[in-house]
């Protein structure tokens, strides 16, 4: 999907974003959170990608990445390792565990992504307490929150959205 829309060439940056997640505060702007994240790089021009990690390492349910051939190169890189696994193991990984694997090769395109605070684009409710290194949960004014494996942190027969139905009455708009 990604690929189709960079392929498109529409947009300088494609977001990422896994259906369990809700906007919670839409005077954030994708832009200027992009522009504040690569502000204190030397050659911001050289990531393609911005990536967060949760308490088990990458979670690849929001990321950004560029509208760049090595975007396209990137994303074919994590397709190929995924399907090397596959014929020599036996078994098929999943899109976030490709990518997270890709992340730890020494493939040069891995220098082009960059972590950022999880809780910038890819926040956690404190029903789902696996946070990143900075240990920041969600906060009334923060831009996103994700409930992802909410299945495995909440009981009830939909938890994705009892968790969507509390917090929505928190978005900022």
């Amino acid at each position: 999907m990604v690929e189709r829309v960079i392929k498109a060439n529409q947009h300088d940056w494609v977001w990422y974003l896994d259906f369990d997640t809700l906007i919670t505060n839409t005077s954030v702007s994708l832009t200027n959170l992009i522009s504040e994240n690569l502000a204190n790089m030397t050659m911001p021009n050289d990531i393609d990608l911005l990536v967060t990690d949760d308490c088990n390492g990458l979670n690849d349910g929001s990321f950004i990445a560029r509208s760049s051939a090595r975007s396209i190169e990137f994303l074919d890189g994590v397709r190929a390792l995924h399907d090397r696994e596959e014929v020599l193991g036996g078994v098929s990984l999943s899109d976030q565990d490709s990518m997270a694997r890709f992340l730890k090769t020494k493939d040069p395109l891995v220098q082009h992504a960059m972590q950022i605070p999880q809780w910038t684009i890819n926040a956690f409710p404190e029903e789902i307490g696996c946070y990143d290194t900075h240990k920041k949960k969600w906060e009334k004014g923060m831009f996103v929150i994700h409930f992802a494996g909410a299945w495995a942190h909440v009981s009830g027969e939909d938890p994705t959205g009892q968790l969507m139905k509390k917090y929505e009455s928190k978005i900022i708009y």
